[in-house]
């Protein structure tokens, strides 16, 4: 078996188009003190190079060291809400899978645009090490990625068939980093004015 290949937050700019950056409004350790754990080194690098956005329409992630984005309200809505939302007994059943703050708990970090979740599994205390898991609300079904952020995200963006982690055709969608926008009609969309 080949070891998981590891992509660079060059290519993954290269392959989405991306030359633009943040506006840095906080420091790691602020993000990393209000969430209660400290996170992937390949999530700091992917957010330290990209804004808020969707990558190819399929990953959905705000960016808590960005300055367009409020820590309070990102905690809040995008970590703490989404754990509330799956405890229930059925969300879990069966599944081996726990709920951050517990040891080798689910943690939220991004969804997809037809109400997934992409969770870290806390798995150790080495954060590099976190698998990604998936949860489709189509399908109701759990698909864990031995890789990262980085690798997850590279996936969706250069297998837009159904060998993705998604396990959906994403040809239709542009393999690009669309910032919060607008859809217009016709294909055309508007970025938030903070993004433009």
């Amino acid at each position: 078996m080949n070891p998981l290949r590891r992509h660079s937050i060059d290519e993954l700019a290269e392959v989405s188009g991306w030359t633009g950056g943040i506006r840095q409004g906080r420091e790691w350790a602020d993000v990393e003190q209000a969430v209660g754990i400290r996170c992937p080194d390949d999530c700091k690098a992917l957010m330290s190079r990209f804004p808020s956005g969707f990558f190819r329409s399929a990953v959905n992630f705000n960016n808590p060291i960005d300055a367009r984005v409020d820590l309070e309200t990102f905690v809040r809505d995008d970590i703490h809400s989404v754990l509330e939302s799956f405890d229930s007994p059925w969300a879990l059943e069966g599944t081996g899978y726990r709920l951050f703050p517990e040891p080798g708990g689910l943690l939220p970090w991004a969804n997809d645009t037809g109400g997934g979740v992409f969770f870290w599994r806390t798995s150790s205390e080495y954060p590099n090490q976190w698998p990604v898991v998936f949860w489709d609300r189509g399908t109701f079904e759990w698909n864990e990625h031995p890789g990262g952020m980085v690798e997850v995200v590279w996936e969706v963006l250069t297998h837009p068939g159904e060998d993705n982690i998604l396990r959906m055709d994403l040809g239709y969608e542009e393999p690009i980093l669309r910032v919060p926008s607008v859809h217009l009609g016709d294909g055309k969309w508007l970025p938030h004015a903070e993004y433009r």
